[in-house]
């Protein structure tokens, strides 16, 4: 039986791909990580190019290799690996050796990408963003303690499944040269970006919560104002100063202790 290639996939296969990545980590093991997620999400590809069965199983066999990166990252992964399988098919390679290098040489980059935006980043940034919702609601406004949760939900979904989603069919229309854009991406600017907006929420947040709640500050609310922009100021140094959002937090969290011991609050 001859193996009569696709010339383009169409928007159907590759969103049979973005459902399936979804159980990326279904089958993680130890051995090859999350190789089987990820042949189980290609497989659209495969069928929709191959029809012989050997060239399948060809071309199921060099994704069943050791594949390990941020789950939400592998998207674009994705999407490049079907470009470039739907390109190897059209030119009668069997072996795509192309897909399968620029897949090892990918899921590096993009798991350290993905872990400092998302998971170190990202996701603790709106956590502070909802919390702050909820320690600024009353009985009053019951509104801020349900809105909270469905800001840091909300938000945190609009942006990991904006990549899961979108990376696919970005990765499959860039192909290749998606390598030289995400090269404009630094992880240590985003990192010092989102940083930057951790520290400035907590310096507004902690002074900003007996006020909002009417505790005595000194009794003067003034001074609580100058106080928030003290710490948001204090965040600041400490961040140019290169000291991490996470001592920055606790040391935050011991002032404040150390204020209502005293008697300040």
């Amino acid at each position: 039986m001859v193996n009569t290639p696709v010339f383009r996939l169409t928007k159907w296969t590759l969103t049979a791909v973005v459902w399936r990545s979804f159980f990326l980590q279904a089958c993680w093991n130890f051995q090859r990580m999350q190789n089987l997620g990820f042949c189980f999400a290609i497989s659209p590809v495969i069928k929709a190019l191959h029809r012989a069965p050997r060239a399948r199983q060809k071309a199921i066999a060099r994704h069943l290799e050791f594949f390990n990166t941020h789950p939400y990252c592998a998207s674009i992964i994705l999407g490049v690996v079907a470009k470039l399988e739907e390109q190897a098919a059209q030119a009668g390679d069997d072996e795509a050796r192309e897909a399968v290098r620029v897949k090892i040489g990918m899921m590096g980059p993009l798991a350290a990408l993905g872990d400092v935006v998302y998971w170190a980043m990202l996701r603790p940034a709106l956590a502070l963003v909802g919390v702050s919702l909820v320690l600024f609601g009353d009985y009053d406004q019951v509104w801020l303690v349900v809105l909270g949760p469905i800001c840091f939900v909300g938000l945190y979904s609009i942006a990991h499944l904006g990549l899961r989603i979108g990376g696919i069919f970005l990765g499959y229309k860039r192909g290749v040269e998606i390598v030289k854009e995400l090269h404009r991406f630094s992880p240590q600017q985003i990192a010092r970006c989102l940083s930057f907006f951790m520290a400035v929420m907590l310096g507004m947040a902690i002074p900003a919560y007996p006020l909002l709640k009417g505790w005595r500050v000194l009794d003067s609310r003034m001074l609580g104002v100058v106080l928030m922009a003290l710490l948001v100021g204090l965040m600041y140094f400490g961040l140019r100063r290169r000291i991490s959002v996470a001592w920055l937090f606790y040391g935050l969290v011991g002032l404040a202790i150390l204020a209502a011991y005293a008697g300040l609050f």
